[in-house]
């Protein structure tokens, strides 16, 4: 479930609360957040994530920090960010696209960086060429087997979350069966995925 608010919002911790009571109350065990930290606002970030680990905790939810630019651009910075936070309600949901997109950088070397606090994972793909543009899962230029690969020797359960299933290019379906049909590809491409992980593992 998204917050639906910024970390460093005025109204932050109230509205957080509510979602991670309204995540709870509907058996979601991740509230996803993420924000911009603008010049001298990693306190406020810092101050509020302290708050709400211990809501999230009690609630038997974990709220996951997305990568989302700045400060939060890769998962190496928002480790950071976890570490001075101190709390197990407040940990990670990765997002490999927005690495690619936002930063240019590859997330796979940033991935090895960071597992540890990896508790989700937005599946959005990236293509730089020949169009910038986010896609479904397989459409773009991450590679998933070398990305699952350290949460996979994790032993975590750990989810993941189709936030983009579109094709490059190509108009978006105008049907629902249209989506259906990237919806189920973007599935049995992930299982095709860790199924081949978990046989080599």
């Amino acid at each position: 479930m998204f917050a639906g608010i910024y970390v460093a919002a005025d109204d932050s911790v109230r509205v957080h609360t509510r979602r991670i009571e309204q995540a709870a109350a509907a058996g979601i065990p991740f509230v996803i957040t993420f924000g911009e930290i603008k010049a001298g606002g990693r306190e406020v970030w810092i101050r509020n994530l302290k708050q709400l680990g211990p809501v999230a905790r009690g609630a038997g939810v974990t709220i996951v920090l997305k990568q989302h630019g700045g400060n939060t651009a890769t998962g190496r910075l928002c480790s950071k960010i976890l570490e001075e936070v101190g709390d197990e309600g407040v940990k990670m949901c990765y997002d490999a696209g927005n690495v690619l997109d936002y930063e240019n950088a590859d997330p796979i070397p940033d991935i090895q960086a960071c597992w540890q606090d990896v508790r989700a994972v937005a599946i959005k793909d990236h293509r730089n060429t020949p169009k910038d543009e986010d896609c479904g899962p397989g459409f773009g230029e991450i590679d998933h087997y070398k990305l699952l690969m350290p949460l996979l020797r994790s032993g975590r359960t750990i989810p993941l979350v189709c936030e983009n299933i579109f094709e490059p290019l190509l108009p978006r379906p105008s049907v629902p069966e249209g989506v259906d049909r990237l919806a189920q590809r973007a599935r049995e491409y992930l299982e095709t995925v860790i199924r081949g992980l978990q046989s080599g593992a």
